[in-house]
């Protein structure tokens, strides 16, 4: 699930908060997973895909504009697909510069969102960009926060977004922390509490967890009223990570380890070895009443915790696929009845060291994805039949893709912004940011 975007993280990491952000970065780079899904049902009819016209620079909020057009891309086949680095620095003292940063957002295929820092100097003030037709013209409000705060944006609807606010000045010697919330865009925004409840209503929409290690609390927002709200009572496990399926009415899933230490291990040749090793069991959570109850699940194999290794999760329906690496390799488990059982694929590939991303195309073709940074040589495998073969295929959107009104996103990592649109999971077209000048 998705975990925070932390494109500013040199600029707020204080040393009073270096812990906690030590874990929030690892999550950020490991754990970009706002996706995960593709055939959940939609809740509006298909919108058709822009045409591939220039688009528009930004507009300030008083319709004057700062920003230079914007190509058009071909949008006849499926773009490559390798984020690179973004090689740009600070902006030099004196200089303004106006940086477009941070993972862009949909509340369905019209309405998108940036994210960015307008600076001045060593000064940012942090603004929003929106678009309500596909990135054909971008219009820009101020955040109403501190210049250079953190701030991750997040969208329950085409017009209602939150943001996720660290003041690094705010409290004393720490950073202040909040909620902003927005019902029209980002033209206007009020500070929200977090209310908890015991239950999240159907049609809230995930967002995160409190970062704690083996404490895991579910926040979600209110489309309506862009109130945000958390569970009461936390999920515990190992390296959670929270699955952004859509909705809540849909189900809540949260992947982790089990963690099980033996006292003495029995060797391949048939010896036994007393030294004490801990084992990670891979472990699948499922609520579907809005996270009161839960039902968890072991997978059928474990793996060592000095290992290295991550999940990646995919929901179709009621077929769901954890695809795990271990030690450079891919194991792929299938459940085809919500998460109450699991059992082995036969697919696997060498992976190395690679993030995993992995996603269900409308059609059922699991996708898996190995690698988000053009240093990682990324490579893409898909399966039509289960898991049980790979094949190699060309490197393109569709591994973790999120289901909105309308169709299908996909946004770039935080070394690049933009988007990829679909209205059926399979023809893709790009929205850059807009540029600035």
């Amino acid at each position: 699930m998705p975990t925070l975007d932390f494109t500013d993280l040199e600029r707020a990491a204080r040393d009073a908060y270096k812990p906690q952000f030590a874990e929030l970065e690892r999550r950020a780079r490991h754990r970009r997973r706002r996706t995960r899904v593709a055939g959940a049902t939609l809740l509006a009819a298909a919108v058709t895909v822009g045409s591939g016209t220039a688009l528009n620079g930004l507009s300030r909020d008083d319709g004057t504009s700062y920003g230079t057009a914007l190509s058009g891309v071909r949008l006849d086949a499926t773009p490559e697909f390798i984020p690179t680095p973004d090689p740009s620095g600070s902006p030099d003292a004196g200089t303004p510069s106006r940086q477009i940063g941070g993972v862009m957002v949909a509340g369905d295929l019209d309405h998108l969102y940036v994210r960015y820092r307008d600076c001045q100097g060593q000064t940012c003030q942090i603004r929003v960009a929106a678009t309500a037709d596909q990135g054909g013209t971008w219009r820009t409000w101020p955040l109403p926060v501190p210049p250079d705060s953190m701030v991750d944006l997040r969208t329950a609807g085409p017009q209602t977004l939150v943001a996720w606010v660290q003041d690094p000045f705010g409290d004393g010697d720490l950073p202040r922390q909040y909620w902003l919330s927005s019902l029209d865009g980002g033209q206007t925004w009020r500070e929200v509490p977090v209310r908890e409840v015991p239950a999240l209503p159907p049609d809230a929409r995930p967002l995160m967890a409190d970062p704690a290690l083996n404490l895991f609390t579910v926040l979600a927002v209110d489309p309506t009223t862009g109130e945000v709200l958390r569970l009461a009572e936390p999920v515990r496990m190992g390296a959670p990570e929270l699955f952004d399926g859509g909705p809540v009415g849909g189900g809540l899933w949260v992947t982790g380890y089990a963690d099980r230490t033996v006292g003495q291990v029995h060797e391949p040749d048939g010896s036994i070895s007393f030294s004490k090793v801990t084992y990670l069991d891979p472990t699948v959570e499922v609520s579907r009443d809005g996270g009161r109850t839960w039902r968890r699940t072991v997978l059928p194999e474990e793996v060592r915790a000095e290992g290295s290794n991550e999940f990646a999760l995919a929901v179709h329906g009621d077929t769901a696929y954890v695809v795990l690496r271990d030690d450079g390799e891919l194991r792929i488990f299938r459940s085809t009845d919500q998460g109450r059982s699991w059992r082995r694929a036969a697919g696997t590939a060498r992976v190395g060291e690679r993030i995993i991303e992995a996603g269900v195309r409308p059609d059922g073709v699991l996708l898996i994805q190995a690698g988000v940074l053009a240093g990682e040589d990324p490579v893409m495998y898909a399966s039509a039949d289960g898991g049980e073969t790979l094949r190699p295929v060309r490197l393109g959107p569709g591994a973790s893709a999120v289901a909105v009104p309308g169709g299908y996103v996909q946004a770039e990592y935080q070394d690049r912004t933009g988007a990829w649109l679909s209205t059926d999971g399979t023809t893709w077209s790009y929205v850059p940011a807009p540029t600035t000048s």
